[in-house]
Parts: C-alpha cells; sequence; structure tokens
C-alpha cells in the first residue's frame, strides 16, 4: 500500500511535469511582447556608453533601418506573399530577424523608415521600436532557445513590462539599474545561430554561418564567433564598473573592410618568369580562406560576391591584358562560379520580375558564392523563393587551386607583372541600380604579383 502510494505521488508528479512542459511550449511558440517591455537603447547608453556608440553604427542597429532590407522586404517580399502558398507568412520570417521587438509584440508589418540606412550613410542613432533592430535589451532578455542548434529566430525572451534582469558574460556583475546574472549563453556560439542559420519556406538553408563555424576546424581550437566579432578588450563594461581584463566590444563587425582585408590568402604558382612573345604560360593560383570561422563569403550568400581577378598589367598596375579563367568542361554547374554581365538573374521569383545582370563585373573571372534557383531553374536574389543552392565558397583554410592558361600578346615587352586580385562586395550594382540604392565598394581581400620578363 505504500509502494502504491509512493507510485501514484511519482504518477503524479510526471503528469505535472508534462503538463508544465506543454505549458511552456505553447508559451515559447506563442510568446507576445509589446514593445514598451524592452528598454530603449538610449536608456542602455547611460552606462555603457562605449556599446551603445559601437552598436549604434554596427549592422545589427540597421538589420531593420538598412536601405537594402527597407526595400526587399516592402518591395518583393510582401508583394510575393500570394504567389503560393509557402510564402504565405514570408515577411514573419524576416521581421523575426531583423525586427524582433516587432515580432515578439505582434506586428509583421512595421511602418517603412523614411530615411537611408546603411554602413556609409547612417540615421541619427535615435532608433525605437521596430528601427532599433537588434538591440541590447533584445539580446540581454534571451534566456534561451527552442532548438539545439537554434535556428530561425527560436529565441525565447525573459522580457517583461518591469525592469528585467539582464543576462551576460561577465562574472559577478552588478548594475545599479537592473538585477544581472551570468548566462553561458553569451560565451557560446550557438546564440548567433538562431538568426545566422535560416531555413526557408521551401526547407532549404539560406543561411548557414553557424553550421558552416561547426563543421570547420575552429570549435576544437576553442575560437567562438565572439572572439572574431565580439572582441575582448580590458576596460569598464559600465561607467561605474570595475576594470575588467575581458570586456567584449559591440561593433560586431561582418563584410567590411576591417574583417575581409586578409580573409584570405592567394599565390601565384608560376614555373617560370622570363617568357617569349607568342609562347602559351600555363600557371595556377592556390586560394585559401585563413582568416573566416566559416565559408567565406557567408550570411547572405546569393549577394556577396567573392572574385579572382587575373591580368598582365604594366608597372603603374595598369591593366593590359585580362586572363580569364579556365572553364571547367567536367562540372555542368561551373556557368555560376564564372563573372557574366548576362541578364540572367531575376530580383524576385523569375515569373514576377524581369531579368537584371548578374554580377554586373568585368567577365571571365572565378567567382566565389551561392547560385540560389527558383522552382523555374532561374537564378533568383529572393532566398524566400529558392528551392535549390549551388555553390562553391571557401571553406576556412581549404586550399583551392585554380588552373590559367594564356599565349603571350606580340605586342608586349620588356617587363610586365602577372598581378592576381581576390575582391569582395557585398551586393552586385545591378541590385542595388534595381533598388536604387548607393553601389557597394569594392574591397581588396588579398593581391599577389610575378615580375615577367617577355624576350
Amino acid at each position: 500500500m505504500k509502494k502504491l502510494g509512493i507510485l501514484s505521488l511519482s504518477f503524479i508528479i510526471i503528469l505535472f511535469a508534462a503538463s508544465f512542459q506543454t505549458i511552456d511550449k505553447a508559451q515559447r511558440k506563442n510568446q507576445h511582447k509589446p514593445y514598451n517591455y524592452f528598454e530603449d537603447p538610449q536608456v542602455c547608453s547611460g552606462c555603457h556608453w562605449d556599446k551603445f556608440t559601437h552598436w549604434s553604427t554596427s549592422q545589427h542597429s540597421r538589420s531593420f533601418s538598412g536601405d537594402f532590407f527597407q526595400r526587399q522586404f516592402y518591395d518583393l517580399v510582401i508583394a510575393s506573399e500570394s504567389f503560393a502558398p509557402e510564402l504565405k507568412d514570408a515577411r514573419n520570417d524576416c521581421i523575426g530577424c531583423h525586427a524582433p521587438s516587432a515580432f515578439l509584440a505582434g506586428e509583421m508589418t512595421p511602418d517603412q523608415t523614411n530615411t537611408s540606412d546603411n554602413f556609409w550613410k547612417s540615421n541619427d542613432g535615435n532608433r525605437r521600436m521596430a528601427e532599433r533592430g537588434i538591440f541590447c535589451d533584445f539580446c540581454h532578455t534571451i534566456s534561451h532557445f527552442k532548438n539545439d542548434p537554434p535556428f530561425n529566430h527560436d529565441y525565447v525572451s525573459d522580457a517583461t513590462d518591469a525592469v528585467d534582469t539582464k543576462y551576460g558574460d561577465l562574472e559577478f556583475p552588478w548594475s545599479p539599474h537592473h538585477e544581472t546574472a551570468t548566462s553561458e549563453h553569451y560565451e557560446a556560439p550557438f546564440i548567433c545561430a538562431s538568426c545566422h542559420n535560416e531555413l526557408n519556406p521551401y526547407n532549404v538553408w539560406v543561411k548557414s554561418t553557424y553550421t558552416e563555424y561547426e563543421e570547420s576546424v575552429y570549435p576544437g581550437r576553442g575560437i567562438v564567433c565572439q572572439t572574431c566579432h565580439m572582441q575582448p578588450m580590458g576596460g569598464k563594461p559600465a561607467k561605474m564598473g570595475v576594470p575588467r581584463p575581458y570586456n567584449s566590444d559591440h561593433w560586431f563587425g561582418g563584410g567590411f573592410t576591417e574583417f575581409v582585408e586578409g580573409a584570405a590568402h592567394i599565390e601565384i604558382k608560376l614555373n617560370k618568369t622570363e617568357i617569349k612573345a607568342g609562347e602559351k604560360v600555363d600557371f595556377s593560383i592556390d586560394v585559401q580562406a585563413v582568416a573566416t570561422g566559416h565559408k567565406f563569403p557567408t550570411g547572405s550568400t546569393e549577394e556577396r560576391d567573392v572574385w579572382l581577378r587575373v591580368a598582365l598589367v604594366n608597372e603603374k598596375g595598369e591593366e593590359m591584358f585580362h586572363i580569364p579563367v579556365m572553364k571547367n568542361a567536367d562540372d555542368p554547374n561551373d556557368k555560376y562560379f564564372i563573372t557574366s554581365n548576362e541578364k540572367v538573374a531575376f530580383p524576385s521569383h523569375s515569373k514576377l520580375s524581369e531579368p537584371i545582370a548578374r554580377d554586373a563585373l568585368p567577365e571571365g573571372d572565378r567567382l566565389y558564392h551561392s547560385a540560389f534557383l527558383d522552382n523555374e531553374g532561374e537564378f533568383t536574389f529572393a532566398q524566400w523563393m529558392t528551392v535549390k543552392v549551388i555553390e562553391n565558397r571557401l571553406n576556412p583554410m581549404e586550399i583551392r587551386n585554380e588552373k590559367y592558361s594564356f599565349v603571350v600578346p606580340e605586342k608586349l615587352e620588356g617587363n610586365v607583372y602577372l598581378s592576381a586580385k581576390l575582391n569582395y562586395r557585398r551586393m552586385p550594382c545591378s541590385l542595388a541600380d534595381y533598388f536604387g540604392m548607393d553601389h557597394r565598394p569594392v574591397i581588396e581581400v588579398n593581391k599577389d604579383i610575378r615580375k615577367l620578363k617577355i624576350n
């Protein structure tokens, strides 16, 4: 009888735990956090001025107000939701990562911003509501995630209408304004996965930066996302805080000069440097991503381009003779990985828009990126329309050998230089022109040069 009572009590406890777990899952799925549950970043700046200053110039602060997101979301995403049943909630996935406080407030179509905001031309930094993008109080009230590893904005927020406990990575934190707590989430790379791993409506992984990191050598070396993107520095985490040996930067970095320059290394492999006019010269170039914890490029890889430009140049660096990459006849997808100005790319689905130039770059160069294809088999810049991804991006530390061959032009003589440049750009100029936006600058990642003597 006593045993039966214990068993009955255990069964009740199990039932209660199961029902609590069910309620918890339902609560996680249907979080509702009005805008006022989150403090304005300006409030945080009162104590964390340096972190606020760095954040306010970051892409996280522009995740909603950025000119590209504004154009793509309002002009294309919303307009395409009636195109197919799978797309009926496409805007939700965009807002879930680009304006998380709007997503939690249930506002999936926030007001469109009126100012152009990008890395080179930003607004005044006074951001409220959806325009806060990914901001202080949102990140520092995340308690856990629904999936392991996280993906598709599956964060669970503890924000309430009170001044909430803020989570972070510092030991023994203290603040006069809010309670503080140490959480291992903020030291682990998977906190980034919630938005940097994305499965689209057609069950295609259109962003996989966290997965790329997990498959690299860096987890085994104890190097996490924050190591590079929230670089540790000494100093006070807040005005009244104590100096600490580690105090993370909040600029986050990404695909800009500071992170792109030197991200990969190239080396020309050439057997001889004295050649003759009319002679055929064979050589190759090693290309290696040496400073990325993920593939290069990563993120929105349907837009990001890395390409290898090879040419003979004079002493001033002026191009005299372009050397195109050798086509790979054995790879039917090779056409996607050689720069082309053909109008074969679509800003949205191929049935909804006219084609534009795919790369808007000098033709014939080796291109490292992802080709996103819609269900008509056409190249699209719309990740929410993608049913297939074909890519040749550079894996971390992988050495890619590209083969070249050219015949020395008869008109050249004396000293010339064999030049190889690896370049990066955030977006094709053709796509920027389609949206009426500023062209993104070309950043030189790395270069190599060899002096040749033509007899």
